[in-house]
């Protein structure tokens, strides 16, 4: 597509814990201050633009807020137990403790209240998992709105940090995304 804008910087982020398993580990609680980025593909509209950068501002800052100050919690991790409770969740890591290149003496263990969690339906809270749901979430908020009909895709940005960034490009043009906050669920990729 020959049209694109682009949003970043400025209140477009959050700042959010998670913690993450590869390789069959799992790595320490801890926080980033996300930065997010996004970008629109498409056509022109009537009035020659692609999006109202207000309209998508508000969208991406009101999801940003979903995430803020909160634990991003993965719901379909296979080196996790993650039991709802009434008041808290409780995530428990079920890897062989002793592949860990420094294992704790108990189990990891964490128990949080409710309010403080965002259960993610995706394996992993990987800035490119992160970039995907947002994406997605942006897409059907999109739709919710009636906006958005010309565009072809957005690409979502998530900064961990000044030198690490990843990457999602959602294609809008197959299908006009009907199914694919479903797929999107299953966060498998």
């Amino acid at each position: 597509m020959p049209w694109k804008i682009l949003i970043e910087r400025g209140n477009l982020g959050f700042s959010a814990a998670h913690f993450i398993t590869f390789e069959g580990e799992c790595e320490p609680l801890h926080g980033h201050n996300y930065g997010v980025r996004v970008e629109a593909s498409g056509l022109l509209t009537s009035d020659s633009y692609v999006l109202d950068f207000v309209l998508l501002k508000d969208i991406v800052r009101t999801l940003c807020r979903e995430w803020d100050h909160r634990f991003l919690m993965p719901l379909r991790n296979p080196h996790l137990l993650v039991t709802q409770r009434e008041d808290a969740w409780e995530i428990a890591y079920s890897g062989d403790l002793s592949r860990l290149s420094n294992p704790p003496v108990a189990p990891i263990r964490y128990v949080m209240p409710a309010w403080t969690v965002v259960p993610l339906p995706v394996d992993n809270v990987t800035a490119e998992r992160l970039a995907e749901r947002l994406a997605y979430d942006i897409a059907r908020e999109l739709r919710r709105r009636g906006a958005g009909e010309g565009l072809a895709s957005l690409m979502v940005g998530i900064e961990e940090t000044e030198m690490q960034t990843a990457f999602f490009t959602l294609d809008l043009t197959a299908g006009r995304q009907s199914d694919q906050g479903e797929r999107a669920d299953a966060g498998a990729g």
